[in-house]
């Protein structure tokens, strides 16, 4: 029954969810994530993390592209129309040069804010698989309240993705393992921390994420575009992931609402009021955050929300691991932190 998109599902989040930027770590946007910071609320926070599934015996190998745009984009008018962009960039990979895991050369960030705001400069945080201790976050803080950070992490994401993939491929009836695939893996993450005052006019924020890559003709060309984890991996149709990665929310409702109210109805056998709000909420593709409610998947995405989230109408189904609980994962592999930049300090490797 749901064989169709089984596919899709094992894909979800978006770690490698493309053929086109599979081969790219590098640009392939794993998660991205916006939420107000634990200890003030008038601070937003911007998360997009690449290179999923970073292996920790190869922590120096993990880099951002220095041919590559990092860019997150906000929409404070609800046009789907982004109002502010921020752009960050990267010098050549190299590998970094230690002297101890706190003191190191190597790959160093360019972030543009616009809107009058003087552009961010500063160190990756470099990483190794040499020290049993990884090194302390470099934070570098700005004008106007605002603070970045680069480098490795912990992977937030948890999900039985292997399981998703065999109940979707139709080899058992729902998940069992309660197993988080993503548990002991690494990410790349660029982390942004700016006064909420900076970006809200009063009506809900539309986030969403890209990555662009220069061609060879000196041109940039958009390769990914993440708003909602999954969407991509479970309603966007394989055939049209690489359009999609390509355009813009502007243009979802012409070119995706269709497919994806189709996909809904094939995978979930969503009618009514139900596929309605589905559909609404997903399409188009933008993270929404109010700020002046609680601040959980839908509305903005912390570290903590789970997938399941995104999937509460089929949580009482068999695909389901218990009701109310999609697979069974309730959290990530390691705590994650209060403090900026949130994310889980990344796994070495033991004696």
């Amino acid at each position: 029954m749901l064989s169709t998109l089984g596919t899709q599902v094992a894909m979800a989040s978006d770690h490698r969810e493309a053929p086109g930027i599979a081969d790219k770590p590098m640009l392939d946007i794993a998660d991205f994530y916006a939420f107000l910071s634990p200890t003030s609320s008038n601070r937003l926070v911007l998360v997009m993390t690449v290179n999923g599934y970073s292996l920790p015996p190869a922590a120096k190998t993990y880099m951002f592209s220095d041919k590559a745009r990092y860019k997150f984009y906000i929409d404070n008018d609800s046009d789907n129309r982004p109002d502010q962009s921020i752009v960050v960039t990267f010098s050549k990979p190299q590998f970094a040069h230690f002297s101890d895991p706190d003191h190191f050369s190597g790959q160093t960030f360019s972030a543009s804010f616009g809107k009058g705001m003087p552009t961010l400069n500063g160190p990756v945080t470099a990483a190794t698989q040499v020290y049993l201790v990884p090194s302390a976050p470099v934070i570098v803080e700005g004008a106007n309240g605002v603070r970045m950070f680069a480098g490795l992490r912990d992977d937030p994401f948890f999900f039985d993705n292997v399981d998703s993939d065999r109940v979707f491929a139709g080899l058992q009836p729902k998940f069992t393992s309660t197993k988080d695939r993503f548990a002991g893996f690494n990410v790349s993450a660029i982390v942004i921390e700016l006064p909420l005052s900076s970006v809200y006019r009063g009506k809900p924020l539309a986030l969403w994420a890209t990555t662009e890559e220069l061609t060879p003709r000196g041109e940039w060309k958009q390769v990914q575009r993440v708003g909602h984890p999954a969407i991509k991996g479970v309603y966007v149709p394989d055939e049209m992931a690489e359009l999609f990665n390509s355009t813009q929310p502007i243009d979802d409702v012409k070119n995706f609402k269709e497919p994806i109210t189709e996909s809904a109805q094939r995978l979930f056998h969503l009618s009514g009021d139900n596929l309605t709000t589905l559909v609404n909420l997903i399409v188009p593709d933008t993270l929404k955050l109010d700020p002046t409610k609680p601040i959980k998947m839908p509305n903005g995405r912390t570290l903590d929300d789970p997938l399941g989230n995104m999937f509460w109408f089929n949580l009482y189904t068999p695909i389901a691991y218990a009701p109310g609980d999609l697979d069974g994962v309730h959290g990530n592999d390691v705590p994650n932190s209060k403090y900026f930049p949130y994310l889980a300090a990344p796994h070495t490797v033991p004696r």
